[in-house]
């Protein structure tokens, strides 16, 4: 089962690349939890929001997790809103879980 996640990506624009400044944009993503092998802070963009660099549509207060999933022959990282215990919950909230005794 997907899991719908917010990515947050550096957007190329005419606009940014004359002045030589990153911009950033949001976009939805579906990210199978079973291929995901790291979660954790990505306290750069943290930064970046709190001076309003990246949407004005997100709380200056959102926290930023970088993402790693296992692609079979290598590994993509992706950087989600949300810190990363909520994006744990989130990923695993339909995971059944095996007890074993």
């Amino acid at each position: 089962m997907l899991v719908k996640l917010t990515e947050v990506y550096g957007s190329s624009t005419t606009a940014s690349y004359l002045s030589g400044k990153k911009t950033y944009a949001l976009r939805e993503i579906y990210i199978n939890p079973k291929h995901v092998v790291m979660i954790r802070e990505e306290n750069a963009l943290k930064k970046l929001n709190e001076n309003g660099e990246i949407s004005s549509a997100l709380d200056k207060n959102h926290r930023f997790s970088k993402i790693t999933v296992n692609r079979g022959s290598g590994n993509a990282d992706f950087v989600v809103v949300g810190a990363p215990e909520h994006v744990g919950q989130t990923l695993n909230k339909n995971q059944k879980q095996i007890l074993r005794g």
